[in-house]
């Protein structure tokens, strides 16, 4: 099932999709472009995002935007330390 996956806080970037087993027509349909806030992670996919957190360092949340899943724990918080 693919995942529409949101992260709170700052716009992000999609640099890369590797893996998944998705039809060619299903890869020619998505729209990487832009700074954006949600991705749709497809079955068996990695996908790489280029973020920049420069002025709030702390918890940040991401979750799956399919409310059953967000409710059933697809999501998990990540810290964000200044250098």
């Amino acid at each position: 099932m693919a995942h529409p996956i949101h992260v709170h806080g700052p716009a992000f970037r999609v640099l890369g999709r590797e893996g998944g087993g998705a039809s060619t027509s299903v890869r020619e349909g998505l729209i990487d472009a832009g700074w954006r806030d949600t991705v749709l992670v497809l079955p068996g996919e990695t996908v790489r995002l280029q973020v920049h957190f420069t002025e709030h360092p702390g918890l940040y949340l991401y979750h799956c935007h399919i409310l059953e899943h967000e409710d059933m724990g697809m999501m998990r918080n990540f810290r964000v330390v200044a250098r």
